[in-house]
């Protein structure tokens, strides 16, 4: 529980930190935010906002991490639901699997996205039980990883 509140702080201050909303002045950096196409990979950490069925909407931030020929990814959604995916990535395409316990069992999902110019993942996603419907969610490039992540 420590490692999620703690996780969680530092993430909203990565949100703050690359808000737009900075003061500038003689004294600030002029520094140009980081892409994913600046990076030629999308390790990072994002925002994640995303519609389920039937409209409601969620917010939170995901982080991005490469792993040989893989990716791991960690959703932490509202006020602490976290769980981590598998990813594989094919061109401008990167899937990944995921499950969360929920109440009436294991929750196992699948999110498809299309990376796009300017450090956006566009995608949708389902679950298993779920609606059977495809839902949507887009993460929005936050900052990049240090290197020792």
């Amino acid at each position: 529980m420590f490692f999620q509140a703690l996780a969680f702080a530092t993430l909203l201050s990565l949100v703050a930190s690359a808000s737009p909303n900075r003061p500038e002045g003689p004294t600030a950096a002029k520094v140009k935010p980081a892409t994913v196409d600046d990076m030629g990979e999308i390790g990072g950490y994002y925002t994640c906002k995303g519609v389920e069925v039937g409209g409601k909407t969620y917010t939170g931030v995901c982080v991005i991490s490469k792993k040989g020929e893989v990716y791991l990814v960690s959703w932490m959604i509202g006020a602490g639901s976290t769980f981590t995916g598998l990813g594989i990535r094919q061109g401008n395409t990167l899937a990944v699997s995921w499950a969360l316990p929920g109440d009436r069992g294991m929750v196992r999902g699948v999110n498809l996205y299309t990376i796009q110019s300017g450090g956006r993942l566009s995608g949708r996603w389902a679950t298993l039980p779920g609606p059977g419907m495809l839902q949507s969610e887009t993460l929005t490039f936050l900052k990049a990883l240090d290197e020792e992540e």
